[in-house]
């Protein structure tokens, strides 16, 4: 699952947008727009890519979809993550995946570690690179809102020790093709897990479990000193 991420880099953020022809580091209202976020919970708005009648567009999303067909009472929150093995068929996606696929760069996202009463957070980026982009769904709204989801896939050699799910991250490549691409084995293909050298994993202090938390103290590599319990 992803359920926190980290937009605090945005000229590293801008080295990926650079392949989709997306402009952002320099709009002139970059810093109203684009302040570092270091601790994004599901809710909060994602900058994201997203195709449109072939042309690539991006706008700030909602991070959590709410499917159009469900009854009021029917889900107690919007969903964040879609998994890639049912994705396909899941009432909620299905339509989605078609041809509502968006990306979502970030400079990193955090995982827990669990053992019985203890979580231990972990932060993961990319290894080489100061950027990562999501594979994810989008959906405009019954109030023409703009809604997102992450696409989860099972976890690789690096993530599996913290947790057996991880996002979907997509090489600068491939991303034209999640965008654009119709071919069902195609995109199968980028939902795979990625190889285990392209992200590193950071442990980090239990500061970032409050997602009221934010600032460069989230992905401070975790001290013995450390307090726990922030």
């Amino acid at each position: 699952m992803c359920g926190r991420i980290n937009v605090s880099d945005h000229p590293g953020v801008q080295t990926l947008l650079d392949f989709l022809d997306i402009p952002l580091y320099g709009q002139p209202s970059y810093k109203q727009l684009f302040e570092a976020r270091y601790n994004i919970a599901p809710g909060a708005n994602l900058y994201s890519v997203y195709a449109n009648n072939k042309i690539n567009n991006a706008d700030f999303m909602r991070w959590g979809i709410l499917p159009a067909w469900a009854k009021p009472d029917k889900f107690s929150r919007p969903l964040i993550n879609a998994r890639s093995e049912t994705v396909w068929e899941k009432p909620s996606f299905k339509n989605l995946i078609k041809n509502q696929r968006v990306i979502i760069p970030i400079n990193g996202f955090y995982e827990w570690q669990r053992d019985k009463n203890t979580k231990t957070a972990f932060h993961i980026h990319a290894t080489d690179k100061p950027a990562l982009a999501l594979g994810g769904l989008y959906q405009i709204s019954k109030e023409g809102n703009l809604q997102c989801c992450v696409v989860t896939t099972a976890a690789n050699e690096t993530m599996s020790p913290i947790h057996d799910r991880m996002p979907v991250i997509l090489s600068e490549d491939s991303m034209s093709d999640w965008l654009h691409s119709d071919d069902k084995f195609l995109l199968d293909e980028l939902m795979l897990p990625t190889p285990a050298s392209w992200i590193t994993v950071t442990r980090v202090s239990s500061y970032v479990n409050n997602a009221g938390h934010d600032g460069k103290e989230c992905i401070k590599p975790f001290m013995s000193d450390d307090l726990f319990g922030a």
